[in-house]
């Protein structure tokens, strides 16, 4: 509609007749002659002067119509004529465009300066990709094929000059890409990519098609900034599709400014700084999200960069005292294993680069004070780490990066890399008071690189945990990220089998612990002689390596202390066994056994062990010694489901373990009859790693063998409760834990309770005999109300005596010399048992 009035004082009673002209043609004729109050009360005569035009769809069907409209009887224009008509929402329709091309091409014949034309070409370009980028996420959502979303969207023989040769490069050389899953880009990513691009495109597009085949589980977005490029890059949202973002600076920025925009347009939680001239491979992103989930204070975390050639280009770097920095790594080995472990380092590359977004904002992001490149990505490390974060290079994220590709390689030459030197020398001038402590280029790079590690530990055992598998690796693992936290860095060896263990290797050294594995250290005995810093402690695990390596770590480190952690009691758990089964060929060598654990526990600075009760038994046995007693972090997980969803028992534990054997035996032939009489449709299911073909039979007796499982949860957050039968063993129960971590109640014999100092109600849950072990399944199976109350009590139990806080200050009672020696000298003498057996917290054995 459009609407006015029109009155004339000469002739005051008299209607005006009014036209709407367009393009000079009379489009329609309206006599203003309709009724306006408003009119009448300021005494514009009767007040019968308005007039509308409606209905005019037909005559004015485009997006903008420049209409008058005039007095029909001379063509005098009304006040506010001629006007523009805008539809809403406007469309793109012939005029509009004709429009838009007018204006451009005017702008461009009356220009006589490429700057005149900067900001219209800088519009253009931002239209370009708005419009691209709608394009294509309307198009996906319609299912149209990347070929339809292309047809007929580029007018190929109206293009010349260096834009048509763009257009035939992209057609020729560059098909479509498109990342991840249509429409990921709608909602708020995870991660913001942010990828700085001047020219090169070309190494841009390899760039991406790595990301896209490399795609990571974690929700991303890729931001894009076009930093003034003048090749294909101009044109490049009409070769990328998905969660794909371009930002164009208005003039060219360099490295810093362009990042520092990037950063201004993320969405993401994390940003990852990605140089175009790189490659992504496999867990490139998902490897350093993980890092800050796993590893406390994390807040610059780096990928480790490969050569073109495979090689090594670095692992983290070094700066020396003069703001002089290495590559740590270079030319080496990837596969060696000081390269493989996530480490601390004095910065790391730009290049790959992921930091929280909140804390770079507050940093106020790359400083421009290195604009246009180089050593902005080093400051900003060193601020990070000034705020009390950690800057820690991951590589189980890998990167191949060619470099030299942007920039060059030479510092003395007219180009960008020129800047290496002189922001070397501005970096040195802000950071000398911090470089004082650091070496001088090239002196001691081996220690140089791990200038952040104040003490160090080596942690033997058989070989590499399973924690999947078995609760002592739990435990092993668990020790190995308390000894972290007290500020320990961690080298493991697998006395027993030197072998790269995957994918357990690669668990423990995503969160710092360096694995050592044949070709390159083939005997423990071999790291020992090699060393080049001798180590503060020494945790041996298990036995059967505290008995071969406890007399050759004295004599290669006199000065360390040695820990030993027995996991459980074995002479303890083979006697238990001769008595269930006398005459057992397991039992055979038990006195010599007991007599072995105990010398040996006379040879170390103290002894961990998991019980209480195996505590108090070494303090009557040998009270010389210092016995400590260390849980292992256990995490809670309450199972989701209500108790009315749920059904069922589970029994969990390794079969390379003979306790469990004998206990899923004594299960089925003693206990399960009783229970099936009560509880005819209750299923039993037996979980467990390694299962023997004897007791994968016993699905005949009733009982459901699912064997390994590489998440409990998967299985106990459908059970009501579970059960740990054991006639013998020693140490703590796993399985008992893990059942009270899972919010389900364990219904568990005497020797499975023992060393957990059971608060009640827990302590209802131990049955003597076959006949009160099954009364109290049905109970806690079929009593709602009691079943809750078991299941908060045991999750308390859990939260209160098995966090990582709880394991840290035990341990750090057996590791710390200083601290072991004025505590004991605090108890009194009187006490010897009490002060060698000390019990800060309950904990668990080996076994599930």
């Amino acid at each position: 509609m459009i609407s006015g009035w029109i009155w004339d004082p000469a002739r005051p009673g008299e209607p005006v007749d009014v036209d709407l002209v367009e393009g000079g043609v009379m489009l329609f004729r309206v006599r203003a002659d309709l009724y306006r109050p408003d009119l009448e009360e300021v005494g514009y005569g009767d007040g019968r002067h308005g007039f509308a035009f409606t209905g005019l769809d037909m005559v004015l069907p485009h997006s903008r119509h420049l209409v008058s409209l005039r007095r029909a009887s001379d063509g005098l224009d009304l006040l506010a004529s001629p006007h523009w008509i805008v539809r809403s929402p406007p469309r793109l329709d012939e005029p509009a465009l004709r429009f838009m091309t007018e204006a451009f091409v005017q702008a461009s014949l009356a220009a006589r300066a490429p700057e005149e034309l900067s900001g219209g070409i800088g519009f253009l370009l931002r239209l370009l990709n708005q419009c691209i980028n709608a394009h294509d996420r309307l198009a996906g959502a319609a299912g149209r094929t990347a070929a339809a979303m292309r047809e007929g969207l580029v007018p190929r023989d109206e293009l010349d000059g260096r834009t048509g040769g763009i257009i035939d490069a992209l057609s020729r050389a560059y098909p479509l890409l498109t990342l991840g899953q249509a429409g990921a880009a709608e909602t708020a990513p995870e991660v913001s990519v942010i990828i700085p691009a001047h020219d090169h495109f070309d190494h841009t597009y390899r760039c991406l098609e790595s990301i896209r085949d490399h795609f990571p589980r974690r929700s991303c977005e890729i931001v894009i900034v076009d930093d003034c490029s003048t090749d294909e890059t101009l044109l490049c949202t009409l070769v990328f599709a998905g969660p794909v973002r371009v930002v164009r600076t208005p003039q060219q920025l360099g490295f810093v400014g362009a990042c520092n925009a990037g950063a201004r347009e993320a969405r993401g939680r994390y940003l990852l700084f990605l140089n175009n001239d790189t490659l992504v491979r496999e867990g490139w992103l998902d490897a350093l999200v993980d890092t800050f989930e796993l590893v406390p204070g994390v807040g610059i975390a780096g990928s480790r960069l490969l050569a073109e050639d495979g090689t090594l280009q670095e692992a983290g770097g070094i700066i020396w005292r003069l703001g002089d920095g290495w590559n740590w790594g270079r030319g080496e080995d990837p596969a060696e294993p000081r390269f493989l472990h996530l480490r601390d380092a004095d910065w790391v590359s730009g290049a790959a680069l992921m930091v929280e977004r909140a804390l770079f904002e507050t940093l106020g992001g790359f400083d421009s004070h290195y604009a246009p490149a180089y050593y902005e990505d080093v400051d900003l490390a060193f601020r990070v780490r000034q705020l009390g974060r950690r800057v820690v290079v991951q590589p189980a994220s890998e990167v191949v990066h060619l470099e030299g590709v942007s920039n060059g390689v030479d510092v003395a030459g007219g180009g960008l890399k020129r800047y290496q030197l002189v922001n070397q020398r501005k970096f040195q001038a802000r950071w000398r008071d911090v470089l004082a402590g650091h070496r001088f280029n090239g002196e001691s790079p081996d220690l140089e690189a791990e200038r952040q590690v104040r003490r160090r530990a080596y942690f033997i055992d058989d070989t590499v945990p399973t924690p999947d598998l078995d609760a002592g690796s739990n435990a092993a693992v668990a020790h190995m990220r308390a000894l972290q936290a007290l500020g320990y860095k961690v080298t493991f060896m697998p006395a027993d089998n030197m072998e790269d263990h995957q994918p357990y290797t690669a668990s423990l050294r995503k969160i710092g612990i360096e694995c050592l594995h044949a070709p390159y250290a083939r005997s423990v005995e071999q790291v020992f002689r090699d060393a080049l810093v001798a180590p503060d402690l020494v945790y041996i695990h298990r036995y059967s390596n505290a008995a071969k390596y406890a007399m050759l770590t004295r004599r290669y480190f006199p000065k360390c202390r040695i820990v030993y952690s027995v996991a459980d009691l074995h002479f303890l758990r083979l006697e238990r066994q001769a008595a269930v089964a006398p005459g057992d060929p397991h039992t055979v060598g038990l006195v010599a056994q007991k007599a072995g654990e105990l010398a040996v526990m006379r040879v170390v600075d103290a002894v961990i062990v998991h019980s209480s009760a195996e505590a108090r038994l070494l303090g009557e046995l040998v009270p010389e010694i210092a016995t400590h007693v260390v849980p292992w972090a256990v995490r809670p997980r309450p199972t989701p489901a209500p108790f009315a969803q749920r059904a069922g028992i589970v029994f969990v534990g390794g079969f390379q373990h003979p306790p469990n054997v004998d206990a899923v035996r004594h299960y089925a032939d003693d206990i399960l009859p009783a229970l099936r009489a009560r509880l005819p449709a209750a299923t039993s299911s037996i979980v467990g790693s390694r299962m023997p073909e004897a007791i994968a039979r016993l699905h005949e007796r009733g009982l459901a063998m699912v064997g390994y499982v590489p998440d409990l949860a998967d299985v106990l957050h459908r059970a009501r409760c579970t059960v740990a039968p054991l006639r013998f063993g020693a140490g703590i129960k796993g399985k008992v834990l893990e059942s009270f971590a899972h919010g389900l109640p364990c219904v568990m014999s005497p020797v499975a309770a023992e060393g957990l100092d059971l608060p009640a109600p827990l302590d209802w849950l131990v049955a003597g005999t076959a006949a009160d072990f099954a009364a109290k399944i049905v109970r806690v199976h079929e009593d709602e109300a009691l079943n809750q109350c078991l299941a908060e009590a045991g999750l308390a139990f859990v939260a209160a005596r098995y966090s990582e806080a709880a394991t840290r200050a035990a341990l750090a009672g057996a590791v710390d010399r200083d601290a072991a020696e004025a505590a004991a000298a605090a108890d009194p003498p009187a006490q010897p048992a009490a002060r060698r057996a000390r019990t800060a917290a309950a904990a668990s054995s080996p076994e599930r």
